[in-house]
């Protein structure tokens, strides 16, 4: 299943193809392979570069770990819990008629929860407490006995 424009000439030496079109060529009598081998008839010492997608290095993930049950444990933790529990199973009902039911339960949460950071940190808090509770190596101190 190759698409018509797979190899996109860039000189004599390179040809720009996407991972998947590679790994496929890689791959005696696929589409890609055959597609591939014509290409090197014409440019033989051709090699195969994959574009490089431009990230963002400053870009924070907001939405890293926040699964339901992250976020229902979150709420756990409330002084409101069992109101916004009640509330938050209401929300994730609701949400399954929706194109996308995960995105509408978080719109909810981030709106319940509008400073983010709590909830980072509240994780970040949990992470390492896990961390030391499971570390074979941790020394006991009076606050762990």
């Amino acid at each position: 299943m190759t698409t018509k424009n797979a190899i996109r000439y860039i000189n004599d030496n390179e040809a720009q193809v996407t991972k998947a079109f590679a790994k496929n060529a890689s791959i005696f009598g696929t589409d890609e392979f055959k597609q591939w081998r014509e290409y090197l008839t014409y440019y033989p010492n051709a090699k195969m570069v994959t574009k490089k997608i431009k990230t963002n290095p400053d870009k924070v993930n907001i939405t890293k770990n926040m699964t339901y049950e992250n976020m229902a444990a979150f709420i756990r933790e409330q002084d409101d819990a069992e109101a916004v529990m009640a509330e938050f199973q209401k929300q994730i009902n609701l949400s399954k008629v929706k194109a996308n039911p995960y995105r509408a339960v978080l719109a909810w949460f981030k709106k319940k929860y509008s400073d983010v950071n709590d909830y980072m940190d509240f994780f970040e808090e949990l992470a390492a407490k896990n961390a030391a509770e499971n570390d074979m190596f941790a020394v006991p101190t009076a606050a762990n006995l």
